[in-house]
C-alpha cells in the first residue's frame, strides 16, 4: 500500500505572492462563466489596454453564465449546475457529484463523499464510470472537460474514471444534456447524455482565490486559483492547483485517499473578434478500493477470513461499517492522466466564423490487487493491471448566421488507443510474480471516429418559433488485437490465457437524423420537443477484456438509440423550472455474465433491448433577494424490451440493474446581512430510491435495492471585516458543513455477488457499500 503523501505548504505562499503582484490585485469574479463559440463584440477601444469597459465587453460578451435558464429558449433537454451549489456540498467533492444535484443524474460509488474512489454516474438510466454497481449501459455517456473529450469508449471498465476530474472546487459549473443532443453538440459516447465540466475561466480582472478545509476522518483539501486579468495586448490566462486526501468516511479501517490536480489556460483577444486559447489540465490520484460486505450473513464469510472460523462478516452481525483489513484483501488504485488542448475562433465576417480545437490525452492506471481472506491456494490471487489509454483528435465546425437562420457545418476525426494488459498470479504459493505469471490477458484495441453534420435552427413569428433540424453521419474503424500466444502464456508453457480471440475488426456507419422544436406559447413559458435517432459503437465488452471468447463477433452490431423529447420551460427573472418526458429505444446492447465460484472472467453473454422513459423536473426560486427554494425530481421506469442470454435464457420486461427509479432533491436557502459580511444557512434533502440489481450468473433483474435519503445543512459567513489588516483582500469566508445530518445508515450501493471475488455464494447473496455517516467539515476562503 502506497504512504500518504505530505501536502508541501506552497499554497500560501503562492497565493501571498500573487496577492501582492502588481498583475494580481483586483475583486473576485461575480459572475460564473463558460466558453461559448460566439465572436466578441468588436471595439473601438485596442484590446492592449486594461480597460474595466473593453474587457467586459470582449469577455462578458463571449461567455455566459453557467445556468439551466440559458436553454430555455433550446429545443434540447439540456441543464446547468453552477458552482454556487458547491457551497452547500462537502468541500472534497468531485465533478461527478456536482453533476448529480441534477435531476435524473445519479452518482453511486464506493466512496460517495469524495471524488477520490471508484464512482458512476446515470443520467436517465444511461452510465459511464466504475462504481461498484452493475451500470446496464455503461458507456453511453459522453464527458467532456472543457468541451474536449475525456471518455474512453473501448474501454470495458466503465468508460471513464471518475477520478480524473477528483476536485470539483476547479469548476465554474457543469452542463448536462439529456440525450444525443444537436449535431453540432454531439460526441461519439453521447448516444444517452453528454456532460461537460467547465473549469473556471479567464477574466478580464485580476484575482485570487485561495481555501483550506478541514473534516472528519483526517479530511483536507487546498485550493488555489489565481487570474492574470488582460495583459500584454489582449492575453488572458488562468492557473488552478488542488489537493484533497483523507479516508473513505465511516469505516473500520483505514481506506485512505489522495489527489493532485493542475489546471492552467492562456487566451488571446484579438480587436477583430478572433479568439485563440491553449489549455493543460493534469491530475493524480491514488485509493484503496472498499470491498463490498454481505448485508445478513452467509456461510464462510467470518471477520477473519473465509471458511476461517470467526464471528460473521455482515452488516447485520459484524456491524455496520466492517470490512476486511486491507492486509486481507486490498485492490490499489493509481490514476495518472493529462490533457492539452487549444482552441480557436476565427470570425470571417460579421454572421461567419469558423472554430477549431484539437487535443490530445493520455491517462495510465495502475491496478494492484491481492487478497488472503479466501486463503492462499487460488491462482488468481494477485493481479496487476496496468491499462494506458491516449487519443488524439481535431473537432472544426463552420457557422453562418442570416436573417432566420443560423447554419452550422462540422466534423471531427477521433483516434484512440487502449491497451489493457491483465495480469493474474500466485506469489506465495506458486512463487510467481508479474513477470512470471499464471493467467493473463493482453488485449490491444484502437479506433478512428468520423463524424460530420450539417445543422439549421429556423427562426419565425419575430423568434418565437426556433425549428433546428439536423442530420450527421458518424463511422467508427475498430482493431482488437490479441497481443499473447492462443495457447498459454509466454513463462509457463501449458498454463491457459484468459482470452483466445484471434483478432476482432469491424467498422460500423450510419446516419443520424434530428429534428427539435421550441415555441414561446407566452412571455415566460417555453415549450419544446425533440427527436433523433443516433448510433454507437459496441462497447468493449463485445471487443478486448477476454470477451471475444465468449462472444460471436458476428453478433456485434451497432447501437441504435432512438430519443423523444417533449417538456416545458418556465422562465423569469426569479424563478426557473423546466419539466420534460423522455423516451428512448436502444438496440443492441451487449453484456457479459459471470459463473457462480472463483471465475475472473465471463462465462456468457447477453443481449438485448431496452426502453428508458421517465419524467424530470426542476425549479429555482427566489421569492425575496434574501431566500431561494429549489428541487428537483426524476421518475422513471427503464425496462427490457428483450434480453437473451447465449445459454438460453429469456428475461424480456425486467427492469434495467442499477437505475434508481425514484430521485428527489429539495433545499432551501437563506441569507442575511449581519455585521460586517452575510451569514447563510442552506439545508437539503436528496432522496435515491431503489434500482435494480441483477444477477450476474443468470442474468435476470428481480430483486432491488433499499432507498434512502440524506439530509445535510450548512453554514456560511462572508465578512470584509479582514480588509484592513490584509492587502488587497476583498472578502473572507467561513463555512460548516454537516452532511448526512441524521446519521443515516445506508448504502451509497448494493449488487448480488457476482462469484468474481465472493466463492461459494448462494443465489442472490446481496452485498454492499456502506455510504458515509454524519460527517462535518470546516472551510475558510480568501479572495484577492
Amino acid at each position: 500500500m502506497y504512504k500518504k503523501l505530505p501536502l508541501k505548504p506552497l499554497l500560501v505562499a503562492i497565493a501571498a505572492t500573487g496577492a501582492l503582484s502588481n498583475t494580481v490585485m483586483a475583486a473576485a469574479q461575480t459572475g460564473v462563466t463558460a466558453p461559448t463559440t460566439s465572436a466578441p463584440t468588436r471595439g473601438a477601444i485596442n484590446v492592449g489596454r486594461v480597460s474595466a469597459g473593453l474587457a467586459l465587453n470582449t469577455l462578458g460578451k463571449a461567455s455566459k453564465k453557467v445556468d439551466s435558464s440559458n436553454y430555455a429558449e433550446s429545443a434540447q433537454s439540456k441543464l446547468a449546475v453552477s458552482s454556487d451549489q458547491l457551497k452547500f456540498m462537502a468541500p472534497n467533492v468531485g465533478a461527478f457529484q456536482l453533476a448529480g444535484r441534477l435531476p435524473g443524474v445519479v452518482v453511486l460509488g464506493s466512496n460517495p463523499n469524495s471524488g477520490v474512489g471508484g464512482n458512476s454516474l446515470n443520467i436517465n438510466g444511461f452510465g459511464v464510470g466504475t462504481g461498484p454497481t452493475v451500470n446496464t449501459h455503461f458507456n453511453a455517456i459522453q464527458v467532456n472537460f472543457d468541451g474536449i473529450p475525456l471518455s474512453n469508449p473501448l474501454s470495458g471498465d466503465g468508460g471513464f474514471y471518475s477520478v480524473e476530474v477528483p476536485i470539483a472546487q476547479l469548476l465554474s459549473g457543469v452542463t448536462v444534456s439529456y440525450g444525443p443532443g444537436n449535431p453540432d453538440d454531439r460526441w461519439q459516447s453521447s448516444i444517452g447524455g453528454t456532460v461537460n465540466f467547465i473549469p473556471v475561466q479567464p477574466s478580464s480582472k485580476p484575482s485570487v482565490k485561495v481555501s483550506t478545509s478541514y473534516g472528519s476522518y483526517g479530511s483536507q483539501t487546498e485550493l488555489a486559483i489565481a487570474k492574470s486579468g488582460l495583459f500584454a495586448n489582449g492575453w488572458t490566462a488562468v492557473a488552478g492547483f488542488g489537493h484533497t486526501s483523507g479516508e473513505v468516511a465511516g469505516l473500520e479501517y483505514n481506506y485512505p485517499t489522495q489527489a493532485n490536480v493542475f489546471y492552467g489556460k492562456i487566451e488571446k483577444l484579438s480587436n477583430n473578434g478572433d479568439r485563440y486559447s491553449f489549455g493543460f489540465y493534469t491530475s493524480r490520484a491514488q485509493y484503496l478500493s472498499v470491498p463490498t460486505i454481505p448485508l445478513s450473513p452467509l456461510g464462510g464469510y467470518t471477520v477473519n477470513g473465509y471458511n476461517v472460523p470467526g464471528a460473521p462478516l455482515s452488516e447485520q452481525t459484524s456491524g455496520f461499517y466492517s470490512t476486511k483489513t486491507p492486509q486481507q484483501s486490498y485492490f490499489q488504485y493509481s490514476d495518472n492522466m493529462w490533457l492539452l488542448y487549444g482552441k480557436q475562433h476565427w470570425k470571417l465576417s460579421q454572421g461567419e466564423s469558423i472554430d477549431n480545437k484539437v487535443w490530445f490525452k493520455h491517462s495510465h492506471r495502475v491496478h494492484i490487487g491481492h487478497g488472503t481472506y479466501y486463503g492462499d491456494t487460488s491462482p488468481t490471487m494477485d493481479e496487476y493491471y496496468p491499462p494506458i489509454f491516449y487519443t488524439v483528435g481535431d473537432r472544426l465546425g463552420y457557422t453562418a448566421k442570416m436573417s432566420n437562420n443560423v447554419i452550422k457545418l462540422g466534423g471531427y476525426l477521433y483516434y484512440m488507443n487502449y491497451k489493457n494488459p491483465f495480469i493474474l498470479y500466485n506469489a506465495p504459493v506458486l512463487h510467481e510474480s508479474v513477470g512470471n505469471f499464471y493467467y493473463d490477458a493482453n488485449n490491444d484495441t484502437s479506433q478512428l471516429s468520423e463524424f460530420i453534420y450539417g445543422q439549421d435552427s429556423i427562426s419565425l413569428f419575430d423568434r418565437r418559433l426556433q425549428i433546428t433540424p439536423g442530420v450527421a453521419y458518424a463511422a467508427y474503424q475498430t482493431t482488437d488485437a490479441n497481443l499473447l500466444p492462443p495457447t498459454g502464456s509466454p513463462l509457463l508453457p501449458g498454463k491457459i490465457n484468459g482470452t483466445f480471440d484471434s483478432g476482432v475488426f469491424t467498422s460500423f456507419g450510419g446516419f443520424e437524423p434530428s429534428l427539435g422544436v421550441n415555441f414561446q406559447a407566452l412571455k415566460h413559458l417555453y415549450v419544446y420537443g425533440y427527436a433523433a435517432r443516433t448510433n454507437a459503437n459496441p462497447e468493449n465488452e463485445s471487443y478486448g477484456n477476454e470477451y471475444t471468447f465468449y462472444i460471436d463477433p458476428q453478433k456485434i452490431k451497432l447501437v441504435n438509440n432512438t430519443d423523444f423529447e417533449i417538456g416545458i420551460k418556465y422562465k423569469r427573472k426569479d424563478i426557473f423550472a423546466s419539466v420534460n418526458y423522455f423516451h428512448d429505444q436502444v438496440i443492441n446492447m451487449v453484456e457479459g455474465i459471470y459463473a457462480n465460484g472463483t471465475a475472473l472472467f465471463p462465462t456468457g453473454y447477453k443481449l438485448g433491448n431496452a426502453l428508458y422513459q421517465g419524467v424530470n423536473f426542476q425549479i429555482y426560486w427566489t421569492p425575496v433577494y434574501w431566500l431561494n427554494v429549489y428541487a428537483s425530481a426524476n421518475v422513471q421506469h427503464p425496462y427490457y424490451t428483450k434480453l437473451e442470454t447465449n445459454s438460453g435464457g429469456n428475461f424480456s420486461g425486467n427492469i434495467l440493474s442499477g437505475v434508481p427509479l425514484r430521485t428527489f432533491l429539495v433545499g432551501l436557502s437563506y441569507k442575511k446581512i449581519v455585521g460586517s459580511g452575510v451569514a447563510s444557512v442552506n439545508l437539503d434533502d436528496h432522496y435515491i430510491g431503489a434500482a435494480g440489481m441483477a444477477n450476474p450468473t443468470t442474468g435476470d433483474v428481480t430483486l432491488r435495492t433499499n432507498p434512502y435519503n440524506l439530509v445535510n445543512l450548512t453554514l456560511g459567513y462572508k465578512t470584509t471585516i479582514f480588509d484592513k489588516y490584509i492587502p488587497a483582500l476583498k472578502y473572507m469566508g467561513f463555512q460548516l458543513g454537516l452532511y448526512n445530518l441524521l446519521d443515516r445508515k445506508y448504502n451509497e450501493s448494493e449488487s448480488i455477488g457476482s462469484g468474481i471475488n465472493e466463492p461459494g455464494l448462494p443465489a442472490n447473496a446481496v452485498f454492499g457499500t456502506q455510504g458515509a455517516p454524519r460527517t462535518i467539515f470546516g472551510t475558510v476562503t480568501m479572495k484577492f
